[in-house]
């Protein structure tokens, strides 16, 4: 048995509206067409000389405002010399010896939000990114759209020993820097990215192993199987007598393993000194005293308030989809609503507009959980189906503000109990599919009409059941999970004003009788 240990690397490209050192468009779609966003700074022509973005910086304070981390007042920019087609200037803009900002923490849930964790920042450092390669037909070709990119690399402790708590803290990572508006964080397009260094070792008391870099992963659950596999090939090493090599690996996710890229065996020497271009990076200290004195969003907290409220996994999973839909459950809670209540419909009804807005279907069904599937039987026609309302929004906060009022007063209609479950998802439904008053919807439905009696509700059963002789037949035979079909039947009839628990009860009397 080994005990592994994990620190980690993440790039986090900042989304400031403009390069670190030049004025080109700092672009985040990396669909746009090739070396579109250029000038003679990023692609490094003779005599062109870098200048320090001011939004870069502050998105960089901002960010580890919510990290309790040191921000100096004094950083420097250094030069990491090497050679390769994807850095213009053959050298890169970096913080190696004063990083901005040093000695961090954050804590984040694991094990289904049960346990606490916090592991330690040592740096985050300022960089540029470098060009993007391009690999077709034999051969190569460079974009330098991400030439010169603004870049936060955290650098954490050697804090991690399950992939778990590796997956989760880059999961909190990424909603920080998306929730305060910091960086987009995609894994997929490359706006964040993540070097995992692993190293195992028998005892706690032993000196640490030696460490191994894994470099290209890409999705959160690409990095649960490369530390499985890298651990394993490592342990695998060591009982068959052999020794770690100090080096960095590629993962390859679609062939489930690794292969060696460079060794580490003797350390780059990359000559780092001082860049004689960029001048000491001194802060003012009033606008960083206001920046410090800002409130960002830990999604930590938020889902410490949602234990609170006794929500299982599959409530908090679903509420973190978005910032904006846990501000607007927030909004709901502090109106006096139920938690579970609010959360309830955010996470089932609600979510069918809420998908619409995060573009790809095909992404957004790959993110439905199994038992939101079996919630919603129809679950991808629901996702495929562009709801009336939602077209007319330019987005979630239109449309959170648009459906607020509706909401609340649907809100207070569950609360007085006058409508049962069934004509409250219908009721739901067309509220966010027309946006509609509720009250009009309510009449138009005809479920602001008297209660359907006993009687009468016996009655409409029993048309049901001589309508559908075959499948009584199918009851009598023993087929009694067929009783849902008749309920169905009945609250069509009855257009869902039916209590469905009486609706099978009066069933149950009179095929028995």
């Amino acid at each position: 048995m080994y005990l592994l240990t994990i620190g980690l690397e993440i790039h986090l490209k900042l989304n400031s509206e403009n390069k670190i050192f030049c004025s080109c468009k700092n672009e985040q779609n990396f669909s746009i067409e090739a070396n579109t966003n250029i000038c003679p700074v990023c692609t490094w022509q003779p005599g062109a000389l870098p200048r320090l973005s001011h939004e870069v910086v502050q998105k960089a304070i901002r960010f580890w405002n919510a990290l309790h981390a040191t921000v100096n007042d004094q950083s420097q920019f250094d030069r990491k010399n090497y050679f390769y087609p994807d850095l213009p200037m053959g050298f890169q803009i970096t913080q190696f010896y004063h990083p901005i900002i040093t000695n961090g923490e954050i804590s984040f849930w694991i094990n289904n939000y049960e346990k606490e964790v916090k592991v330690w920042i040592t740096e985050a450092h300022l960089e540029c990114d470098t060009a993007k390669m391009i690999h077709e037909d034999d051969k190569s070709y460079l974009d330098f759209n991400r030439a010169g990119t603004p870049l936060l690399e955290i650098v954490t402790a050697p804090d991690f020993h399950t992939a778990e708590e590796v997956v989760e803290f880059a999961k909190e990572i990424q909603r920080i820097a998306k929730w305060n508006n910091l960086g987009d964080a995609d894994l997929e397009k490359g706006q964040m990215r993540i070097d995992v260094n692993i190293s195992i070792r028998k005892n706690e008391s032993d000196p640490l192993g030696t460490r191994v870099e894994m470099k290209n992963i890409n999705t959160f659950s690409a990095i649960k199987r490369c530390i499985e596999h890298e651990s394993q090939r490592q342990e695998e090493i060591l009982e068959n007598g052999g020794k770690i090599a100090q080096e960095t690996r590629r993962w390859n996710d679609l062939e489930g393993n690794s292969f060696s890229m460079r060794s580490k065996e003797d350390a780059v020497d990359y000559r780092y000194f001082p860049e004689p271009d960029m001048p000491i990076l001194k802060l003012d200290p009033q606008e960083k005293a206001e920046i410090m004195q800002e409130s960002l969003d830990r999604p930590f907290d938020y889902i410490h308030k949602c234990k609170e409220y006794g929500f299982n996994k599959e409530f908090i999973n679903a509420l973190l989809l978005d910032k904006q839909i846990f501000d607007f459950f927030f909004v709901m809670v502090q109106e006096g609503f139920e938690p579970k209540t609010v959360a309830k419909w955010m996470v089932g009804p609600m979510k069918r507009c809420l998908d619409y807005f995060q573009g790809d279907e095909i992404e957004v069904l790959k993110n439905i959980s199994e038992e939101a599937r079996k919630t919603w039987a129809n679950a991808e026609e629901l996702i495929e189906k562009k709801l009336k309302f939602v077209k007319t929004c330019e987005g979630l906060a239109d449309f959170f503000e648009k459906v607020r009022t509706n909401f609340e007063a649907f809100l207070q209609k569950e609360k007085e109990k006058s409508l049962i479950d069934n004509q409250l998802k219908l009721i739901f439904g067309e509220m966010l599919e027309s946006g509609d008053p509720l009250e009009k919807i309510i009449k138009a439905k005809g479920f602001d009409a008297p209660a359907i009696d006993s009687s009468e509700l016996e009655t409409l059963a029993q048309q049901v059941l001589d309508e559908n002789p075959k499948i009584v037949e199918q009851f009598k035979g023993g087929k009694e999970s067929v009783i849902g079909f008749f309920v169905g039947q009945l609250m069509k009839k009855t257009q869902w004003k039916a209590n469905p628990q009486e609706a099978n009860q009066i069933f149950m009397k009179l095929l028995k009788s």
